[in-house]
């Protein structure tokens, strides 16, 4: 077993990463919104393909304003079309990030898991083998071994 992974971090660079979570949280949180699943489900969707069209669209609006009805709000289009970049300015790096976040803890959790599975296997020999103190461990980690438990035959 080939150990891939030794991700640790100093604490000064923990302190780093906690005072740049704050300054996030701190500055995005009070402007940012939660949206129910279902909701975001009904909502038009804009992405790079459309994002040409809504510039565009909104430029036709401030060029023409005699056409646009009463319930158009270029000005808000505008302020929404410069959230979005905004957000992604900010998004697609936190993305990179925290989809190697989370491979990096997968990867260092599978190895702790495999390690573990191979410090049980060991200790079930060494308390087969009548090792002091092998059967103990292996009984206090087998309740806690996430493995498939026996269910109850029914019988009719």
């Amino acid at each position: 077993m080939e150990n891939q992974i030794s991700f640790t971090l100093s604490a000064e660079e923990q302190n780093q990463v906690d005072q740049a979570m704050d300054a996030l949280r701190t500055v995005l949180e009070p402007k940012l919104i939660s949206l129910l699943s279902a909701d975001k489900k009904e909502l038009p969707k804009m992405g790079d393909k459309t994002l040409a069209f809504v510039e565009k669209s909104i430029a036709y609006g401030e060029m023409y304003p005699d056409f646009m009805p009463k319930f158009i709000n270029i000005e808000e289009a505008k302020i929404d079309l410069k959230s979005v970049k905004e957000l992604n300015r900010i998004l697609t790096p936190l993305l990179r990030i925290t989809n190697e976040l989370d491979d990096t803890m997968t990867l260092a959790g599978s190895e702790a898991y495999s390690s573990a599975l191979s410090i049980y296997k060991v200790l079930k020999n060494a308390a087969n083998m009548g090792q002091a103190g092998a059967q103990e461990a292996t009984d206090s980690l087998k309740s806690r071994f996430p493995g498939k438990r026996k269910s109850a035959v029914i019988t009719e």
